[in-house]
This record gives C-alpha cells, structure tokens and sequence, in this order.
C-alpha cells in the first residue's frame, strides 16, 4: 500500500470522526452546523449546475428543469457530473473540488440523523469513560437548580454524572452541552455496589462530589441512604465521599453516621442566604476600633418575610453579632408569616420589629426618614426578582443625595446577591465548596479536643453533625474576626497572631456572642436552674455506676437547652458550678478565646485545601 494511499485513509478516518463528533456536540452547534452545510450545497449546486447545463445544453426550459432535479439528487447521494463535464470550467481540478465539496455537504445534511445518532453513542462512550478519572460530582435530580450545580462543576473540570427517570429533552440536551452524563437505569436511581464499580467508584483515594437535589427531601433521603449503603457494601472510605442535600433537615446526621464523610444539609432559601452574606458580611456594615470592638450599630431591614426573609434573618443573627454593636432588624411584610416564628428563642433574645407595611409604602418611606442615619442594610426579599429589582432602584434613587447609602442585597429562592451586587443563580457558582469549609471547621473542633492525642481527622469522624455544624458557623465567622482586629489574611499567616491580650478578650466576647446567636437560631434555650441540677444528679450516678458519663452537664439535645447561654461575665461562675461537680478544670471563656487563637490554622487549611 502507497504511502499517499495510507494518508488517504488517516484523513478519510479523522475527517469522518470529527463530523460525527460536530454533529453530537451541543444541540445549537448542530442546527447551526447543518444550515451552513445546507446552505453551502445549494450554493455550490445552483452554481455548478446552472452553469454546467446552460453550456452543455443551452438555456431553455428543458436544461432549467434537468438542473433543478440534478440539484434535488445532491441530497440523494447522486451526481450528474456526467452531463456537464464538458463544460470549460469542469475542466479545473478546484472546480470538481467544489463540486464534490457541494455534493458531499448535501448528502452529510440528508444522512445528519444516522451520523448524529453515531455520534451520540460516541460522545456518550467517551463521556462514561472519562467518568472514571478525577474528581466525580453526581447529581441526583435533574431541574434548574441542578444544572447550574453541574454547569458550575463541569467549569471545574469535574467530572459529572447526573441521576433521574424523569428528564425533559430540552434539559437532556443542556447535559450533554455541558459534557455531563446522564443516567437512567435502576441501580443508579437504586444505587447498588454494581453501579459504583461501572462509574469508576472505588476504595481509593478519588473524592466523590453527591449532590441530592430533587425538590422532594424524603425522596433526597431514600436516595442518599442507598447511596450509603452501596458505599459500604463496596468498601468506599466516608472520607472519599461528601454529600450535598436539599430537604433532608435533621436526618442530616443519620446519613453521616451511615457513611459520608461529610454532609451538608441546607435549603435553597438558606443557601442563598448563606451565599449572599459570605458575599456581604456584615461585619462590612459596621466600623471597628482596631481593638475588636465595635463603633457602630448593626441596624438591617428586611422587605419580605416569607421563607427567603426567614433565611436571612437567620443569618443576619448568626453573623452579625459584635462586642460594642447593638443589634437591631425590622421587617416589613403586609402578610408577614411571623407566625412562625412563634415562641421562637430568637424574638425573645434580639431587638426584632415587625411591620405590616409593603415596601414600596408611605410608611416605610416614613420609618426611612426618621432611621434613614442608623440603618446599614437594606435585604430585599419579596420573592420576586422583578419586585426585588424595582424596589432596589427606588430606593437608590431615595438615597442618592445620603453620603453614606445602606447596602441593598436582593435575595430569592434561586438567587443570591454576589460581591458585586448583582443576582446569581444560587447553584451557578457551585454552592458551598463542603471540602474547604470542613478543612476550616475541622481546625476549630481540634481547638475544642486539643490535648486528647488524636489527628484533626480522628476527632472530626468522632463529631456528631450538630456540632459540626456549630464548627462550621464559626469558621464561616473569620472573616469577621479578620475586619474587628484589623487584619488581613496575610498578616495572620505571616504569624501577626494572636492579637494583644485586649484584642483577644473583645474578640472572644465576640465569639460567645456568636455562639449564642447559633445556638437561638437552632432553637436552644437556657438551661434553667432546676435543670442543670438534674443533669448534674444524673451525671454523678452515671459516673458512679458506668466509671463515665456519656454526656456533658451544660447541654441537654434532647430539650435543647445549653447552660452557657448567658452574658460573657457569668461564664466563669458557670465554670465554677460545673468543676464543682465533675472535679475537672473546665474554662468556658477560655473555649472562646481558643477559637479566637484558632483563626491562623483555620485559615491555613483553607490555603491547603485550595492548594490539594
């Protein structure tokens, strides 16, 4: 076989390859692809052949019909070369290429549903295969909210599997544009070890990225409690897999011990909630002395009070709470579902005001005249994108003469507000990045087992969820900690840390104050008198009885109660009482301070997770 023979049959491969490979691409490259190719033949054709028949045959009526039906069998596979390579032209070796250009772009359009049907098994062979490198993310549920998590792992070079029996085509058309895989066979929808093992699941070290996203949380649960349950039949270490769940509430901790490695339980509502703070914290908001302290007030607003208001109000408690500010939030909703809220620890602990007033009312326009100097934050949460974009521009408007303008952050169910204050899908960036906020949180749950000789690694697997949980809030805090002591990440890791003992002591009264607001918002109380006396009885004859106690004497789960829910200056007196009692050493002001020193390790695991 001649060299050029070889070289002729290379080509003709590739060639062949890459059409199939176009034709499988992304749904708008294909029709875009085959009205040019379309396009192009007719050109060529009427061309070609106009001119090939009116040299060859003359110009009548007779020629003009043999041309159109010549033009017409293009898209057959048929050519009437022969009835007009007399012509000049024809003649011309680049007038032939033409012509077969013409012909071989006609009949690709006719035969585009066989190749394409090709190309898709193709593409889809070779997408399965690269399931089984790096990094995996699978999805379980196929909505919006989904795509845009896939989306964003798939700009992540991860490796992405979706999950679902119900998938609309136009949506199975996004995942194969975005290069994902989708999968409907039983024992993924029913994870079995089978299907773990034909997805490139192994015991190893590979990380496995679960998502569980269907609107449905008990359906979530089933899922992911399969999920588990695969996972340990193959032999899969917890510490490869994460989970991400929507709905799943406090089962949460049951899928933990029943195998992930890490799980974190949200909402869609809370997420975008939680992202837009971490956009915009409000430690932000406020100025600091340099010291830990703060100068100034933390006063929000909040227009809207249905789920999305709830979420924020949440959160707004969890972080906005600094030695020196007084917080205060008022809400504003004609229908506001504070019902809800009813006998929550939260109103009874925080300077929370309710209004039945719409935002765009007089007598909002009348609270902002009189509060129009304190207020700091305006969080527009009307469950509308278009109402929460309107309102926003009446009230910039409102303010524009004002030196100093509150924030105003728009947040609905599927968006959050990013750093440069514009609306993002809630799952467009990814969601919470599970692997660097354990990292953080991991460091601050050793600073609370230091001396017990076991790795971070040991003690966060030993950790139940809730308190992974309270890790997590308090690593998500840093920033804050950052802006009150009047430093920088870098300055912390180059080793400006900790700050001076003055510095120290305001930021830990910081962190009580933190932990407390976690602790409201999780629906804890303080421990009355009669209780912790109880715990304490208990405690002693557990002691007595089993030479341990499996439980602490400040905390009851169970009625959610914790004793250190009180003022920073009556911790040492509950130290005290606690001692008394157990004969240890217990300092729970000193438990804050070390989550102040913990800051510099916390932020060099997010360095070194990045870094990984």
């Amino acid at each position: 076989m001649t060299g050029e023979a070889i070289t002729m049959i290379i080509l003709l491969g590739a060639f062949f390859v890459a059409a199939v490979l176009c034709l499988a691409a992304d749904t708008r490259l294909r029709a875009t692809t085959m009205r040019i190719a379309a396009t192009s033949a007719i050109t060529i054709g009427c061309i070609v052949y106009g001119y090939g028949y009116a040299v060859c045959r003359g110009l009548n009526l007779t020629s003009l019909m043999r041309a159109m039906l010549a033009l017409c069998r293009m898209f057959g596979g048929v050519n009437d070369l022969g009835n007009i390579q007399d012509a000049p032209l024809m003649q011309h070796p680049a007038v032939i290429a033409l012509f077969w250009t013409g012909h071989f772009l006609a009949f690709y359009v006719t035969a585009s549903a066989a190749i394409t049907t090709l190309g898709e098994r193709m593409l889809r062979s070779i997408r399965v295969t690269l399931l089984h490198k790096g990094t995996l993310t699978l999805i379980y549920g196929v909505n919006d909210s989904s795509l845009s998590y896939g989306r964003s792992a798939a700009r992540a070079r991860r490796s992405v599997l979706y999950i679902d029996t119900a998938c609309s085509a136009s949506m199975e058309g996004e995942i194969k544009a975005m290069g994902a895989v989708l999968n409907r066979q039983p024992d993924a929808v029913s994870p079995t070890p089978g299907f773990l093992r034909r997805t490139g699941i192994r015991p190893g070290k590979r990380r496995i990225e679960v998502a569980v996203l269907q609107p449905d949380g008990n359906d979530n649960f089933t899922f992911a409690r399969a999920f588990a349950e695969a996972m340990r039949a193959a032999g899969i270490r917890p510490e490869q897999v994460s989970l991400l769940s929507f709905g799943i509430g406090e089962r949460a901790g049951e899928l933990q011990e029943a195998g992930f490695g890490s799980v974190f339980e949200t909402d869609p509502y809370d997420l975008a909630a939680r992202m837009t703070f971490r956009n915009h914290p409000p430690c932000d908001m406020i100025t600091f002395d340099g010291k830990g302290r703060a100068t100034e007030d933390l006063h929000a607003v909040i227009l809207g009070f249905g789920r999305t208001g709830r979420a924020v109000l949440t959160q707004l408690i969890m972080n906005g709470q600094f030695t020196g500010s007084r917080f205060r939030v008022d809400i504003f909703d004609p229908g506001a579902q504070n019902g809800f809220m009813h006998d929550r620890e939260i109103l009874r602990r925080y300077d929370i005001r309710f209004h039945s007033a719409a935002g765009f009312s007089d007598e909002f326009y009348s609270f902002l005249e009189e509060e129009r100097s304190s207020v700091r934050c305006i969080l527009l949460c009307t469950g509308s994108s278009r109402t929460n974009a309107e309102t926003a521009d009446d009230l910039t408007a409102w303010f524009r003469q004002d030196e100093r303008q509150p924030v105003l952050l728009q947040v609905t169910r599927d968006e959050f507000c990013d750093a440069g204050g514009r609306p993002q899908p809630v799952l467009g960036q990814g969601g919470p990045n599970i692997r660097e906020t354990d990292a953080m949180a991991m460091q601050v749950n050793q600073h609370y087992c230091r001396g017990n000789g076991k790795t971070p690694e040991e003690n966060w697997r030993e950790c139940d969820y809730f308190s992974r949980m309270s890790c997590r809030a308090s690593a998500d805090f840093a920033p804050a900690m950052l802006r009150a002591s009047g430093r920088t990440t870098e300055q912390v890791l180059a080793g400006d840390w900790p700050p001076d003992t003055e510095t120290t002591e305001t930021l830990s009264m910081t962190e009580h104050l933190r932990w407390c607001a976690f602790h409201y918002v999780m629906g804890y109380r303080p421990m009355s008198e009669a209780v912790f006396n109880g715990q304490a009885e208990r405690w002693q004859r557990e002691t007595r009885e089993q030479g341990k106690a499996s439980f602490r004497i400040g905390r009851d789960p169970e009625q959610r109660m914790h004793a250190c829910l009180i003022p920073w200056e009556e911790l040492d007196g509950l130290s005290a009482r606690v001692n008394a009692v157990t004969g240890g050493s217990t300092d729970y002001k000193d438990m804050d301070r070390e989550n102040v020193r913990a800051l510099r390790d916390i932020l060099a695991a997010v360095q070194d997770s990045r870094r990984k």
